[in-house]
């Protein structure tokens, strides 16, 4: 059984307390007190519910508050016949008025009909009471029935899927499937308040049964399981006050049921909390008592370290002002540098590019030279321009090589003579200053010093990557001014041969014809020499690319860097003003510690106290009993309600 309230942790607890206190006492006592009420009249034996002990539950001789004495008062057993779906198509009143003197009665009740179910004197109902006379020696019983949409305290209803598809009672006889049966039991909020004080008072017990061969159970969720020939036994109680769910489960197979029936009554039991065992729930509230003691010391100590904690957040606001504008600092620092990377990059670049097209046209002059033994005719010409050329570029040669070298001894002097001791110098200066800004991230001179370690580090780098992009470009260019020099040589001999003789001998065109194969030789070389330098020169000017993209994600972090700086400053002060309200507000928690500790005492029997309420309500002590049919009559001993739902198939 599912229960639809719901409450807090406290009440959560006292409920569990008191269900744990009254699940034995209230199950001893429905199984051992029975009543055996009498049948309803013969007339209605066909169709209406016919009263039993197996319906009916009993109760003690206490009449629960009710203010008539032995044989003056009466029973009422109020009867509602349903539809297997839970509709009430019928109520019936049984009076029972015990043996003894006899005597005249007035009972107040109006009614549809009237029965009268121990003599054959006839009953009449008239201005909203019955007059009867009881006997000497027996009960008197008689029946009233009530107009079927009378308000009753509590509304029942049974729900029905088969194979998950919703279906009406009727449909079930006989079916086969997944069969899930849902039982609710609610008290009726819309009835009177009178009417509503049965639902706050009472206990129900519902029981259905099932033939096992027709509804095999699978899941009954909370209710209890019984065993009963060829049945199964389902039931569930509901305290007062509250509402049950029962959800059964099974496997149907030409399904029939007998139906279900549910009864409602007083428990007229009283019980005393202190009679049971609270040792557990003392020693708890003991131990509150104890720790609340506990916390008022505590909150004394928390009121004085949240003062010291508002003066320490004070400080820190201060340095995270100071970290904020160094890291802006910083942030545009690194935003030069990878500018300055940029332009490096774009550079070495076009080197790369200008060696590319020299390669192409060394590979086209050398490719020219070959054909140079069959053009002697028109050489002469050609030697003495080429002549001028290659004095031309040798002085170019010693510029440039002159150019590279100054380039590298100039960029040693600005590292102090060694460029890879200066790298190790910068990064180790660069993890002193990070480590001392880590340790005191609101010391200003550590961020300057980081700042500049951080500059440092980047020029450092820089200034190697150059070194080496001039290494490769003085390397690779030894081999162009190597052939650079032959070819010369060979140009000077070529003059010689094609402009300096007179007689224009065979002998001497076979030696320009050497001449010619050495200057082709040479050119050859230098084609070579000039594609290792343009490999080179486009691996340094990858690497500058990549340097300047290491410099882009150093400028992006450097401006998180100055964002979360900002935001960190932001937050101090945010948070050095929460501690303020902090430290106001341990003060006032300490005051209402040592009140509450005070509180406390004592609330052993406090607790107790409170338990006894709760369990005196579910017992429904100091319901004063009265008539269903009648509220204003309390000239009755004891109420009970029975629900009857037919069976499926029966």
């Amino acid at each position: 059984m599912t229960m639809t309230n719901t409450s807090s942790p406290i009440t959560d607890y006292r409920r569990t307390t008191v269900r744990r206190i009254l699940a034995p006492t209230i199950a001893a006592f429905l199984a051992t007190v029975l009543l055996t009420v009498p049948a309803l009249s013969r007339a209605n034996a066909a169709d209406e519910p016919r009263a039993s002990a197996h319906t009916t539950a009993a109760v003690t001789s206490a009449n629960n508050g009710g203010n008539s004495g032995e044989g003056s008062g009466k029973d009422e057993t109020v009867y509602i016949k349903a539809k297997a779906d839970g509709a009430v198509s019928g109520i019936y009143v049984v009076n029972t008025f015990d043996a003894g003197q006899p005597r005249t009665v007035q009972d107040p009740g109006s009614y549809t009909k009237v029965t009268n179910l121990t003599t054959d004197a006839k009953l009449e109902e008239k201005n909203g009471t019955v007059n009867i006379t009881t006997l000497n020696d027996k009960p008197f019983y008689y029946q009233g029935d009530l107009k079927a949409d009378t308000a009753l305290p509590w509304n029942v209803s049974v729900d029905y899927t088969l194979d998950g598809k919703a279906v009406d009672a009727e449909k079930l006889d006989g079916a086969d499937g997944e069969l899930a049966m849902t039982l609710r039991i609610a008290p009726n909020e819309s009835a009177d308040k009178a009417t509503r004080e049965f639902a706050d008072a009472y206990v129900i017990q519902a029981q259905g049964t099932f033939p096992q061969e027709a509804f095999d159970i699978t899941d009954a969720g909370d209710a209890a399981l019984a065993q009963s020939g060829g049945n199964t036994v389902v039931s569930g109680m509901v305290l007062p006050g509250e509402t049950g769910t029962f959800t059964i489960r099974g496997q149907a197979k030409d399904f029939t049921s007998s139906g279900w029936q549910i009864t409602a009554m007083s428990l007229d039991m009283a019980l005393d909390v202190r009679d049971q065992d609270t040792s557990q729930l003392t020693e708890q509230t003991g131990k509150l008592s104890d720790a609340t003691v506990q916390l008022a010391d505590g909150t004394t100590s928390l009121a004085q370290g949240n003062r010291e904690l508002s003066r320490g957040i004070g400080s820190l606001a201060t340095g995270t002002a100071e970290l904020n504008r160094g890291a802006q600092s910083l942030a545009g620092g690194t935003e030069t540098l990878a500018q300055g990377a940029g332009t490096l990059a774009q550079g070495n670049r076009q080197l790369a590019d200008g060696l590319a097209q020299l390669y192409d046209a060394s590979g086209s002059m050398s490719d020219g030279v070959k054909g140079l033994p069959e053009q002697m005719t028109a050489l002469s010409q050609g030697v003495t321009t080429l002549k001028q050329g290659s004095d031309a570029l040798k002085q170019g040669d010693g510029q440039y090589r002159q150019a590279l070298a100054g380039g590298q001894q100039t960029i040693l002097a600005q590292v102090g003579g060694d460029i890879d001791a200066a790298e190790t110098a910068s990064r180790q200066a660069y993890a002193q200053a990070l480590a001392a800004v880590q340790q005191n991230p609101g010391d200003t001179q550590a961020i300057a010093a980081l700042d500049k370690a951080v500059t440092a580090m980047v020029q450092v780098e820089n200034a190697k990557g150059q070194y080496q992009a001039l290494g490769q470009a003085l390397d690779g260019y030894a081999g162009i001014s190597s052939g650079i020099g032959q070819l010369r040589g060979g140009v000077d001999q070529l003059d010689a041969k094609v402009n300096g003789s007179s007689n224009g001998s065979s002998a001497d065109s076979a030696a320009m014809q050497a001449s010619l194969m050495q200057l082709a030789e040479g050119l050859a070389s230098m084609h070579a020499a000039v594609g290792q330098l343009n490999t080179g020169a486009q691996s340094a000017a990858s690497g500058a690319e990549e340097l300047a993209k290491g410099l882009s994600s150093a400028r992006d972090g450097a401006n998180s860097l100055a964002t979360g700086a900002a935001a960190a400053d932001s937050g101090a002060h945010s948070l050095a003003s929460g501690a303020a309200s902090a430290a106001e507000g341990a003060g006032q928690l300490d005051d209402g510690a040592r009140k509450l500790a005070d509180s406390v005492k004592g609330m052993d029997d406090k607790v107790l106290d409170e338990l006894q309420k709760t369990i005196d309500e579910k017992l429904g002590k100091g319901f004063k009993v009265h008539s269903f049919v009648a509220p204003a009559n309390t000239a009755v001993d004891r109420v009970q309600f029975t629900y009857v739902l037919p069976g499926i198939g029966q």
